[in-house]
């Protein structure tokens, strides 16, 4: 098939390419103009920068593809970046979608999160539908933008695009450049303290999510979405395996809840005059202080899917952030 990737130079969409250059797709892959290519370098395919916000580069984008994988979204949530998380996670979904139909893409595979599904409050696991419990209107925009990104293009369906929407867990594995878990194996493998968030989540293996994004173009169901998560645990108990299998002095130490959020409000003012991101705020810390738990079951028997070893996925991690982007880098 002929693949269109958009947010190809980042942690998930590396992998897909790979998954799908390896089943012997032809793939374009796309990133946000200024993105590093670097880790696109050597394989069959053609990158380019395009910025997914401009109409008028998107037919050229779907022109002769027959599916779309959509994997580009801002994962910020300072609330100052509100408005370009907006236009990233919703704006560009709806442009593309559009462009899409126009084009007559055959199928168009949506990256939603499983954040949008909430929680429920003992814990239990979320199929595809929402939990006792939502994420979205508490100050974490990230989870409101992406189910509004992903109705625009459920909209869609009417006019005829065939859309699946995929949701992916908390992913661990190789290319995680932007170093979303890379900088808590970093500061352990330093010797510094690191503090564990009290909820949970559900943990997987980055390179089985885009397998698993390739079997869902293949045999998803029109309108359906899927759960690719995985293992259900506290981050306290995966930030302790990280620090056992990198070989850590110290071990995490898990924050209560009401401090977290504490910290996240003081970060949040600290913000304002800085006028830099915080490292927590106030929507992350409740975020991160939910019992996020998944039920994977459907992806399983319909796509086949299965979230990979963490311990593999962490080890792996740690070798590719020594070997692509050691410490002084």
């Amino acid at each position: 098939m002929r693949c269109l990737v958009t947010g190809a130079t980042g942690f998930v969409g590396s992998n897909l390419v790979r998954s799908l250059l390896a089943a012997g797709h032809e793939v374009l892959a796309t990133g946000a103009p200024g993105s590093t290519t670097r880790y696109l370098d050597g394989l069959d395919l053609e990158v380019r920068l395009v910025d997914l916000l401009d109409p008028d580069q998107l037919p050229s984008l779907v022109k002769g593809r027959d599916w779309v994988f959509h994997v580009a979204g801002d994962t910020s949530t300072w609330n100052r970046l509100a408005g370009r998380r907006r236009r990233v996670n919703v704006d560009a979904a709806a442009l593309l979608a559009d462009a899409s139909v126009t084009a007559g893409v055959s199928r168009f595979v949506h990256t939603g999160t499983v954040d949008v599904h909430g929680y429920n409050r003992d814990g239990g696991p979320l199929p595809e539908r929402a939990g006792e419990r939502s994420l979205c209107g508490i100050g974490y925009d990230y989870a409101d933008t992406k189910a509004e990104g992903e109705a625009a293009v459920r909209a869609r369906i009417a006019d005829g695009l065939d859309v699946v929407v995929v949701y992916p867990g908390f992913m661990i594995g190789p290319y995680d450049h932007t170093l979303q878990l890379g900088r808590i194996i970093r500061q352990m493998q330093a010797g510094e303290t690191v503090f564990a968030p009290p909820g949970t989540a559900s943990f997987c293996d980055v390179r089985e999510v885009a397998e698993g994004m390739v079997t869902a173009a293949l045999r998803g169901r029109t309108g359906h979405g899927y759960n690719l998560t995985g293992h259900n645990r506290s981050y306290h108990d995966v930030f302790t395996r990280i620090a056992e299998i990198v070989g850590a002095r110290k071990r995490p130490i898990r924050l209560p809840a009401p401090v977290l959020r504490g910290y996240g409000a003081l970060a949040e003012l600290a913000s304002r005059v800085t006028n830099k991101p915080p490292e927590m705020d106030s929507g992350l810390a409740k975020y991160l202080s939910a019992p996020q738990s998944s039920d994977w079951s459907k992806a399983r028997d319909e796509l086949g899917y299965r979230p990979g070893d963490v311990d593999r996925a962490i080890r792996d991690a740690a070798a590719w952030y020594n070997t692509h982007m050691p410490t002084g880098r």
